[in-house]
């Protein structure tokens, strides 16, 4: 596709619309202050009598993302730990999709960890770890022309500048008292989400994503964004482990463990961890996309999974009913299958959370 190419992709996990297309599901745009002639089709800036474009019309470009190749530095803050600086890469795909590439640093200038998707595949590599993860990459991103389930109330004002661009800020406020907010500042002229945080119920920022440099247009090499071969690496599976392990997982906690089989994109399976309980075990697995922590427990039927959680509320899940809560630095949904009480904690809204809980199979 020519990077002056104005066609529309999708922007998966690995750039700051990490899911959003799937975090903003079911969003119920409002009222907008906007005049006649903004609703008519001028609202890709504001006027020269100030007006402000549709929010719903905001979000819809915020979700497709830019349409030509980009690259830059990003900032990612999980509650009050310290920022990881990543180098990120996108380029459209031949397919539609988005190709991105993520690299982490380390302290001696090498790469930590790098994950990358042409569209098709994911591959993602830790070198502490010295250790692979391959799969397909995520499906189903949602179409925003559906976005209108009233989860959220939507509101948009001027965001000011984020990597010396000026933005619109959305600010997506749940209709759940106890799901996490969101806000975004969204590049004007090129639709990237420049700048995004998580909010808890009480206002606390759980997790924060930031541009502090951006570059549009130029070209990437396609070789960069496939799976590249690390010799002397272990390998595994991107979201669950090989049947082997998964055998011995189910020997040692006294029953057969569940694994998703959709995650955002840039998500990998870190490790299990089994938790003594009586005579059997809890389940916790680890998912990460380098930054940001992703736990889904799995727990015999009377046992209880202690996460310090706040209020809760029941929530519907295609397997039947479910309940959201959140801690002091994530959000939470939980749900029973067959004898199992499942437990998802991540810094996400509720809608990622059900996507990925309707999923574990």
């Amino acid at each position: 596709m020519p990077v002056n190419s104005r066609s529309r992709v999708r922007v998966p996990g690995f750039c700051l619309a990490l899911a959003v297309s799937v975090l903003l599901q079911g969003i119920n745009a409002p009222a907008e202050a906007a005049s006649s002639k903004a609703r008519a089709g001028k609202q890709s800036a504001v006027s020269k009598a100030g007006f402000l474009p549709a929010a719903s019309r905001v979000l819809g470009d915020a979700l497709l993302g830019p349409g030509i190749p980009f690259e830059g530095t990003v900032f990612t803050t999980v509650g009050r730990g310290k920022s990881k600086k990543s180098l990120l890469r996108c380029s459209p795909a031949m397919d539609s999709g988005l190709a991105c590439r993520r690299e982490y640093g380390d302290p001696k200038g090498g790469v930590r960890f790098v994950s990358a998707t042409d569209g098709a595949r994911e591959w993602a590599f830790d070198a502490k770890l010295n250790k692979v993860w391959e799969g397909p990459a995520p499906a189903g991103q949602a179409d925003p022309s559906a976005e209108a389930g009233g989860q959220y109330r939507i509101a948009l004002s001027t965001g000011g500048k984020v990597a010396g661009r000026p933005t619109w800020r959305l600010d997506l406020l749940p209709s759940l008292r106890v799901g996490l907010g969101r806000r975004l500042w969204v590049d004007r002229e090129h639709k990237l989400i420049l700048k995004e945080e998580t909010l808890l119920p009480d206002g606390t920022v759980a997790l924060r994503r930031r541009f502090s440099k951006v570059v549009y247009g130029g070209r990437h090499d396609p070789g960069q964004f496939r799976p590249e071969p690390v010799p002397g690496a272990s390998r595994a599976g991107r979201l669950e482990p090989e049947p082997a392990e998964r055998g011995r997982i189910a020997a040692d906690a006294g029953f057969p463990p569940r694994f998703p089989d959709w995650l955002p994109s840039g998500f990998v399976l870190n490790g299990v961890d089994l938790i003594p309980y009586k005579d059997k075990k809890i389940v916790h697995c680890r998912y990460s996309d380098g930054a940001v922590l992703l736990s889904l427990f799995q727990a015999p039927p009377r046992a209880r999974v202690d996460l310090g959680s706040k209020a809760r509320a029941d929530v519907r899940l295609a397997s039947g009913q479910g309940f959201a809560s959140w801690t002091e630095d994530a959000g939470v949904l939980g749900w029973a299958s067959g004898d199992t009480k499942l437990v998802l904690v991540a810094p996400m809204g509720l809608e990622t959370l059900r996507r990925v809980a309707e999923s574990v199979r």
